[in-house]
């Protein structure tokens, strides 16, 4: 079990919660501001924080089932980087961020640290590792005191993007993050995604103008981030390059599942649930009944919805619908995720599954948006369509 731990300046303390630090002598960084003698951090999550001695110091740690704690030597020249940063930014009055950068550069901890250091509200456009814990949407959180890391924040409000993948919902992805944007109101800092490669380098500078970003914070080395670097100063932003951690953990594609499939169970685990009106969804095409089935007219595509094949052209079974994330437009100006349990055009009815938080009543749904990701099984994604109008767009996925 962990316990004290003298750490030397210079050196760190990295901490796998769920954990509570106090410090009893000294003084060390945490995300962007500093804990001093008698004053302690809660470690929730298992990914980890490493907390560096800006003097020799001694650090407890009371730790939860699981946690760990070890000291590490490296990454103190990355603080002291980002501190340097953030006094730079602060001395030039930049209030409107964006941070980027390839896949696990330190994105949302450099995020963190912005936050905190500046007091600006977060706006987390990171579709596929939301770190407000809303997987599919643009979510943002106020200023509201300083926070360990980005998962320690409640959202206020979040924006349906229907998607995991940056590279598949772009355009839905800057429309969400402009509405975040005009919802926080003030002073931002904006987390996106590792997609940075050729088209993913032009949708992050979309992104930094629809939040309205006076300066870009990139993080890294390598060919993908000098080439978003140089995009982002042609398009008159400020740009500032930054290290990343050495302590970062490569996430595999499987980790990445396994973290949003812990935020879905979080989500709709004790849900209720809510039903709608089928015209209320946005993207279902029109529809008809003839001979005991449901022809959708899908632009110039038919589609047959029927318990059995009736020929060559597209076609899909009752059910089609269920397990798919969706998006509910609320009179209040934001959206709730939601996940379809049934729909029945026959009926007229959308059954959908909300958080048991959730604000939404049947009163308050303005629209609904059909997500292009399937839950199966305790919430594991099964499947990632194209986006599009429905059904076609899983008649399509199924036809290659």
């Amino acid at each position: 079990m962990p316990g004290c731990f003298d750490v030397a300046r210079g050196s760190g303390l990295w901490v796998s919660g769920p954990a509570r630090v106090a410090v009893e002598r000294g003084s060390v960084y945490a995300s962007g501001y500093t804990l001093e003698a008698d004053g302690e951090a809660l470690v929730r999550g298992t990914r980890g924080f490493t907390f560096y001695a800006i003097e020799d110091s001694r650090l407890c740690v009371h730790a939860g089932a699981g946690a760990t704690a070890r000291l590490v030597r490296e990454g103190f020249e990355t603080v002291e980087a980002w501190n340097r940063l953030v006094e730079e930014l602060a001395s030039r009055g930049f209030r409107r961020l964006v941070v980027a950068g390839p896949p696990d550069s330190g994105k949302s901890t450099l995020t963190a640290w912005l936050r905190n250091r500046l007091e600006l509200c977060v706006v987390e456009a990171d579709v596929g590792q939301n770190e407000l814990g809303l997987p599919g949407m643009v979510a943002y959180a106020p200023w509201s005191g300083r926070a360990l890391v980005l998962q320690d924040l409640e959202p206020a409000g979040a924006f349906f993007v229907g998607h995991v993948s940056a590279e598949k919902a772009g355009p839905l992805l800057v429309s969400a993050a402009a509405r975040a944007a005009r919802a926080c109101s003030g002073g931002l800092v904006a987390d996106t995604d590792g997609f940075i490669q050729g088209r993913g380098a032009f949708q992050k500078a979309a992104v930094a103008e629809a939040v309205g970003a006076e300066a870009a914070v990139v993080l890294g080395s390598g060919p993908g981030a000098e080439q978003l670097s140089r995009l982002l100063a042609g398009r008159g932003l400020e740009v500032f390059r930054a290290p990343s951690p050495g302590l970062l953990r490569e996430r595999s594609r499987v980790d990445r599942r396994s973290f949003r499939q812990r935020l879905y169970a979080a989500l709709f685990a004790r849900g209720r649930s809510l039903v709608l009106d089928t015209r209320l969804v946005g993207n279902l095409c029109p529809y008809q009944e003839a001979a005991g089935q449901i022809v959708y007219t899908c632009g110039s595509l038919a589609v047959v919805e029927s318990q059995r094949r009736a020929g060559p052209g597209a076609w899909v079974r009752p059910g089609w619908a269920r397990g798919l994330l969706a998006g509910l437009s609320l009179r209040s100006g934001v959206d709730e995720p939601a996940l379809v349990e049934q729909l029945s055009p026959q009926r007229g009815r959308l059954v959908v599954r909300v958080p048991e938080a959730s604000r939404a009543l049947r009163e308050e749904v303005l629209g609904v948006t059909l997500g292009w990701v399937r839950l199966g099984e305790g919430f594991r994604e099964e499947e990632h369509l194209e986006p599009g109008f429905y059904p076609e767009a899983t008649a399509k996925t199924r036809r290659r």
